[in-house]
């Protein structure tokens, strides 16, 4: 068996990429966010965690997530009351559209370090 355990992503400033993100996906600061002084780990799920690590030169990378619908709900209206832009394509991640072209629903959007990320609604409830 072979099962992603993390993945590490460069960031201006590994606290604030992790902060950002944990609050567009609702995660709990003082208990998903974890920091050694090297890495500030977010605990996505029990089985994922990204890793922030501060780093000048930035090459943004692509991450994707499917969430069940009321998930995908939550984060969108998140999403829209921090004014974080979002689109329905990788090319055009602030076009306020949710027409994901792989999912009935999805977006992407981008963090402030580059790194697109995406998310799939899944209404068949499996995430």
């Amino acid at each position: 068996m072979i099962r992603v355990d993390h993945i590490g992503l460069p960031a201006r400033t590994r606290l604030d990429a992790a902060r950002f993100l944990a609050g567009l996906l609702d995660l709990d600061l003082d208990r998903d966010i974890a920091d050694d002084g090297r890495f500030a780990s977010l605990k996505v799920s029990p089985e994922f965690t990204i890793v922030f690590y501060d780093f000048e030169q930035i090459q943004p990378t692509h991450v994707a997530f499917r969430v069940d619908d009321a998930t995908f709900d939550a984060i969108l209206k998140r999403m829209q009351s921090q004014g974080v832009g979002y689109g329905s394509q990788p090319n055009d991640p602030a076009n306020g559209r949710t027409d994901h072209p792989l999912s009935e629903r999805g977006l992407f959007f981008r963090m402030p370090d580059g790194h697109l990320f995406e998310l799939m609604a899944s209404s068949s409830g499996e995430a």
